[in-house]
Formats: structure tokens, C-alpha cells, sequence
């Protein structure tokens, strides 16, 4: 298994932001569930995240990003319904699917020219991209197929196998993923109803 570091502490922050930085894949906690983290930009890297989970190509992997203002580079324009949710959701469980900048890897997309992105609410997500500073990667740290993890100790081995460092910060008390929104057509589309209500969101306009 990996080397574990402790989430809480500011030396594991630091750890972990050096893995990614390094190229490498980590196990890291957000505000729903334990995900696999990397630099999001380099296909390489990606591509080891998707063998990893033994996740089909044609399913994209969401990014996280380190303020809503690296949006500009990575997708191409921000419809209006898209302000609107970021103002109410963001930071927070909000993932929308945006149209992706030509410089995001299909490998990330898996060729669908769309990319996921969501601002995390958790202060060590939020700690880790001020550090990085370039998107990572924010798919469920399992097995494509299996259950999400709410702690380390219910992450397939093979997982923890074969990442670079694990971030552990306890049972995070949800299985719950992040809700996807899609804005690509300039209106809201639900794609995966998750930790915000569809309701919720639908109050917004």
C-alpha cells in the first residue's frame, strides 16, 4: 500500500500537492467522497487514473479547479444559467459540465468535447489546488463499478495499491457524489443527481 499521510496536518497538504505536482496519482478526501487526484492537463497522467479505476475510456473524469477565474482557460465561454449556479453553489457539491477548451485532453473528455469542473468547499481540497494551482482530477477512489468510498478503509486494495501517496482524513460520512449539471446548450440538464437536490437547483431560476 502507498504511504499515508494525515489530511488535518500541513505537512500532508504539502506532500500531496508535491505528488500531483511530480506526476503522480493520490487518494484525496473532498466534502462527499474519498477521489483519485492528478494533474488533470497531462494525458499520461490521466490515463494512468482511468487504469487505475479500470474505468472505461468513454466515461470523462470531472475536474477540480483551484478558483472560478481558471475557468477562462479551460472551457470555452460561460452561459449565463452556469454565473448563476456558480454564485449559489460554488464552492460546494456543484459539478457543471462546460464545453471544453481545445488545450483539455479528449483523454479527459472521453472524446465528448465537454468537461465537468467544480470548485471544492473542502478546506483541503481548497488548500491543495492554492498550492498546485493547475486543475486535478476528482473521480471516486475505487473500482469503476463499486461503491463510493467514505474512508480509506473501504477503498479496493488494488486502488491504494497503486497510487503515490494516500490522504487520510477520517470517514467523511457520505457516499454521496457531487450533482452534474450540464450547460453546454445554455439550460440546466440534470446528468447525475447527487449531494444538491435537482430541486435546489431548479429554485435558482
Amino acid at each position: 500500500m502507498a504511504k499515508s499521510v494525515d489530511a488535518k496536518t500541513g505537512r500532508g497538504v504539502v506532500e500531496a500537492a508535491q505528488a500531483i505536482l511530480n506526476g503522480g496519482v493520490i487518494v484525496y478526501p473532498t466534502e462527499t467522497i474519498y477521489g483519485l487526484g492528478a494533474n488533470a492537463l497531462e494525458s499520461k497522467i490521466v490515463e494512468r487514473v482511468y487504469s487505475i479505476k479500470q474505468r472505461p475510456k468513454s466515461n470523462p473524469i470531472l475536474v477540480l479547479i483551484p478558483s472560478a477565474g481558471a475557468l477562462d482557460e479551460l472551457v470555452l465561454g460561460v452561459p449565463e444559467v452556469a454565473q448563476r449556479l456558480m454564485e449559489r453553489f460554488w464552492p460546494g457539491p456543484l459539478t457543471i459540465v462546460f464545453k471544453a477548451s481545445p488545450i483539455i485532453s479528449p483523454m479527459l473528455t472521453a472524446n465528448t468535447g465537454k468537461l465537468g469542473v467544480r470548485l471544492s468547499s473542502d478546506r483541503f481540497c481548497s488548500e491543495l489546488l492554492g498550492i498546485c494551482k493547475i486543475p486535478i482530477t476528482s473521480t471516486s477512489a475505487n473500482l469503476s463499478g463499486e461503491a463510493n468510498p467514505d474512508s480509506i478503509g473501504i477503498i479496493n486494495r488494488r486502488v491504494l495499491d497503486s497510487v503515490d501517496l494516500i490522504v487520510d482524513a477520517g470517514e467523511l460520512g457520505s457516499q454521496t457524489p457531487s450533482t452534474v449539471i450540464d450547460v453546454t446548450k445554455g439550460k440546466v440538464e440534470l446528468v447525475r443527481e447527487g449531494a444538491v437536490e435537482f430541486a435546489r437547483i431548479m429554485e435558482v431560476f
